[in-house]
């Protein structure tokens, strides 16, 4: 996560900015004269960018070395390898190399292994040599780039406190830097919504800064040290400008769309907070920019030519690009390139040149730019002949597509999206499996492509022989024999790309490749007759649902209405819905002891015609095909923004959805399992926590209707399990899970958020379980479970990856589906909600849909009759009391 904005760079250069290049030129050899030769071929190698070479050259020395006992200079072998590893994104392979390079037997780089290694040298502070400081600061790299953090600032710690004097001290308070600057966007992008909001009101321009204050301090000390080589002063000034350049950005973004939201509701007080404290913000940033910018510039110049050099100055580059100084990057790039010739260095050639084309497509210089972007691609397919250059090559196939779309060659534009997709799809697992230090950036950056093959698929009118011989299958997905037209072909295609996102959008949730896809693509004849799957696909300029029906072709509609309408309708929708920071919204109506019935039917009157906006875009089109082909269940793949609305409240002018169909969200239709839950041998684990407990000085309230929840469990199915308060334990639940219950049932508090690691529940002995522990709890070996129902959870306010976190949950744990909720239910109208669940579960031949829905029916239906306030007995029941349950996964 170390850029957002600063995206392009990936992976090669972030390993050239962030590593050691200067450090690893060890020119102090054997007289042995065939380790010593083989040693600087590798060096000759690595300085003209053959990094595989380079690394095979190293191995070859280490080895020599061992075999004449000169300990120490196989170590510097091996750690000069394990650096051209890490250039070319191969994380758990440099991490290996570095442990060899300190003698530890067989390698795994696990976290036992790594801490073990920690302590062993922590205890020779003060004595380790200058090789040994140079092993841990590459491994603190290392460690970092593969998401280990804490770890990652241990060993550099470790490191910086055996080097007080050299010249390397700059390069590792560089390295320090970037994993404070790590840890720094992870604490500021799991900021709950109101605790942003705050900063902003309080105009607090010291907690907004707070996360990265100590990267601050870090990158100044490197660039202070008057003894350390150019190289690592430079890169931390680079570093600390690009920094202070995207948290203006962030906060600027943060801060308007809470002006937008107190606009609704003519809060005059709290925008003109905003203002004043984005203006201060705006105001100290821009001059500790300027500060950078005039001293990163003289130094720049002074550097002679090298491969850090032209990284350097490519990174330059792209922060003027993106702080609008277009005007001062063009001889930036070229001084570059002339210097990447001059070292024959193909792979920053490549960057260099493609960045140039960037420049000219953001001056409107299509003709030169794709010229420039042609000769980058052509370089980096070159590159992938010799090694892996593939997250280089998409980046150009994918700016050609750019262009070429905005010369109107729209067959060359969808030939080259689909060959940069093809490249993402097949890194999606390397990537993803390597290094998570750049995952968020890496789908922040690789998004676009998605969209904008979707994009042109849906606007081509080409022949499928046409698409035929543009688009090459990823071979990942095997594709199944189908009588097509033309629109269901292009279409199909569209679908298939839309599905790719929301898996890499999963992967990079949970930064590995967690989500198993089918290796079919498949359709919903073969899960559901009944069903209908809708596609929502908001583009900048319209939107697009595709609707999938069994035994049919894929239909679609056009919306025209842009983005921002969308997504200030969506917003408008949760500021009245949910925002804990507006007054006004149902949540705070509805959290106060005495509700005030007249707010709360304003609320209801404001949010119906939102809910009937969002029905009119999704499904009023689509209406009378729902109906000829008596379609019982919705099931909607949704991204984005959209993913927060609950489905089920959607509004016709007189009936909500749910009154018509089931409802239920996949994030792909490729990870649906389509078996049915088999009604005969439902036997429940039903546990959960009713008093008040603490866990890690944060007290939760107590949820006194649990063990009425837990007993009507047991009464609807006699084989159940119950586990209440101090019986419901991690290792409880291990334990029970051994004797195949099909359906878990967890009613305690419990949370989802973009945050994987702030995904958790809470259990009776005052603990909480990770998502990944609850993941390897409900993994049982052939004890698979078929629905995972969280009864008491939440999906943090205002964040909108946070139904990631939900739908993370279906796929990551085992389970084949979830049902939670989006906002906090009364523990008491989720007992009889829940009650009516498993009664209706228990009817033979329903589905699971079926019987969330009929739950809400029910429930919907005692409101109608008995309304909380007599002001309401003439409308529609409130969502806020029926509609947060969702079912995740599959709903059969």
């Amino acid at each position: 996560m170390i850029y957002k904005k600063y995206r392009r760079l990936l992976i090669f250069i972030l390993s050239a900015l962030f590593g050691l290049l200067s450090s690893f030129t060890i020119p102090a050899w054997s007289n042995s004269p065939n380790p010593q030769s083989l040693a600087r071929e590798g060096q000759q190698s690595y300085n003209i960018g053959d990094l595989e070479a380079a690394a095979k050259l190293w191995q070859a020395a280490a080895e020599a070395y061992q075999k004449i006992g000169d300990r120490e200079r196989m170590s510097k072998s091996l750690i000069n390898k394990s650096q051209a590893l890490q250039d070319l994104g191969l994380y758990p392979k440099a991490c290996k190399t570095l442990l060899e390079a300190f003698d530890i037997k067989n390698p795994d780089c696990s976290q036992t292994q790594i801490e073990q290694l920690y302590k062993t040298l922590a205890q020779q502070r003060g004595s380790l040599t200058l090789t040994q400081a140079i092993g841990l600061h590459s491994l603190g790299d290392v460690l970092r780039r593969q998401g280990l953090l804490a770890k990652s600032q241990e060993i550099l710690q470790l490191s910086l406190s055996s080097i007080p004097e050299s010249p390397q001290k700059s390069a590792v308070l560089l390295s320090l830097g970037n994993t404070e600057r790590v840890l720094g966007n992870q604490i500021r992008d799991r900021w709950d919504y109101d605790v942003v909001t705050e900063i902003i009101d309080r105009q607090s321009l010291t907690d907004a800064l707070a996360p990265y204050q100590q990267a601050f301090n870090y990158y100044i000390q490197a660039a202070n040290i008057a003894s350390a080589p150019p190289i690592p002063k430079i890169q931390a000034q680079l570093n600390h400008f690009q920094l202070l350049l995207e948290m203006q950005r962030w906060w600027r973004d943060q801060t308007n769309r809470r002006i937008v939201s107190w606009s609704r509701f003519s809060e005059s007080q709290l925008i003109q907070r905003a203002k004043d404290f984005v203006s201060r913000l705006d105001l100290q940033l821009n001059q500790d920019a300027l500060t950078l910018q005039n001293q990163i510039t003289p130094n720049l110049a002074t550097l002679a030519p090298s491969r850090a050099a032209i990284y350097a100055q490519i990174n330059f580059a792209e922060s003027l690009i993106q702080n609008a100084q277009i005007n001062k990057v063009e001889p930036l790039l070229e001084n570059a390139l002339q210097q990447a010739r001059i070292l024959q260095d193909k792979r920053a050639e490549t960057y260099t040149l493609g960045y140039l084309g960037k420049l000219y497509l953001k001056q409107g210089q299509f003709s030169q730019a794709t010229k420039l972007t042609q000769q980058a691609l052509i370089l980096a397919q070159e590159e992938n002949i010799n090694g892996d250059a593939r997250e280089i090559t998409y980046l150009w196939q994918s700016q050609l597509g750019t262009l070429l779309r905005k010369q109107a060659d729209f067959k060359g534009a969808i030939a080259a999206y689909t060959a940069a997709f093809n490249t993402l799809q097949s890194l999606r697992s390397d990537l993803n499996a390597n290094n998570q230090d750049v995952q968020f950036d890496f789908l922040q950056e690789v998004k676009p492509v998605y969209l904008e093959l979707a994009d042109l698929l849906l606007q081509s009118n080409l022949s499928d022989d046409e698409l035929n011989s543009l688009i090459v299958p990823n071979p990942s997905i095997k594709q199944e024999k189908s009588n097509t037209n033309k629109p269901q072909k292009r279409l199909e295609l569209a679908r298939q790309v839309i599905e790719s996102l929301q898996l890499a959008e999963l992967d990079n949730f949970f930064q590995d490749p967690c989500s198993e896809a089918a290796n079919v693509a498949v359709q919903i004849d073969s899960i559901d007759s009944t069903a209908a799957v809708i596609y929502p696909i908001v583009f900048p300029d319209r939107l697009e649902v595709i609707l999938s029906l069994s035994g049919k072709s894929l239909q679609e509609i056009v919306i025209p209405i842009n983005e921002q309408e969308i997504n200030d309708t969506l917003d408008r929708l949760y500021d009245y819905l949910d925002n804990v920071t507006i007054n006004d919204s149902a949540r705070n109506i509805l959290s106060t002891s005495n509700p005030n019935p007249r707010e709360l039917k304003e609320n209801l009157q404001t949010l119906l015609p939102t809910f009937e906006q969002i029905y009119n875009w999704l499904i009023r089109p689509f209406e009378t095909q729902l109906n000829s082909n008596q379609i019982k269940n919705l099931v909607f793949v949704l991204n984005g923004r959209l993913q927060r609305v609950p489905i089920a409240a959607l509004y016709d002018g007189q009936n909500y959805l749910i009154e018509k169909y089931s409802v239920a969200l996949v994030p792909s239709l490729q990870l649906i399992n389509p078996q049915r839950l088999e009604k005969q041998q439902i036997k429940v684990l039903a546990a959960g926590v009713s008093e008040q407990i603490q866990v890690q000085g944060e007290f939760f309230a107590a949820l006194v209707n649990v063990p009425k929840e837990l007993d009507q469990i047991k009464q609807t199915f006699p084989a159940s399990e119950k586990l209440l308060n101090r019986d419901f334990t991690a290792k409880t639940i291990q334990k029970q899970l051994k004797l195949n219950f099909p359906v878990v049932h967890l009613a305690t508090h419990g949370l989802f958020s973009s945050n994987p690691q702030k995904n958790f529940i809470i259990t009776g002995d005052g603990q909480s379980i990770s998502i990944n522990e609850l993941s390897t709890l409900l993994k049982e070996p052939g004890k698979a479970v078929e629905l995972l129902v969280l009864s008491a959870c939440e999906t943090a306010t205002g964040d909108e990856r946070a139904v990631l976190g939900l739908a993370g949950m279906a796929v990551r744990s085992g389970a084949r589906s979830t049902l939670a909720s989006l906002w906090p239910v009364g523990d008491a109208s989720t007992a009889k909600f829940m009650g009516e669940f498993y009664q209706n579960l228990k009817k033979p031949g329903g589905k699971q849909a079926d019987a969330l829905r009929n739950a809400q029916l029910s429930l919907l239906e005692s409101l109608k009759l008995n309304p909380p306030f007599p002001e309401l007995k003439n409308l529609p029941p409130h969502p806020y009391y029926w509609a947060p349950y969702v079912l995740v996964g599959n709903w059969q």
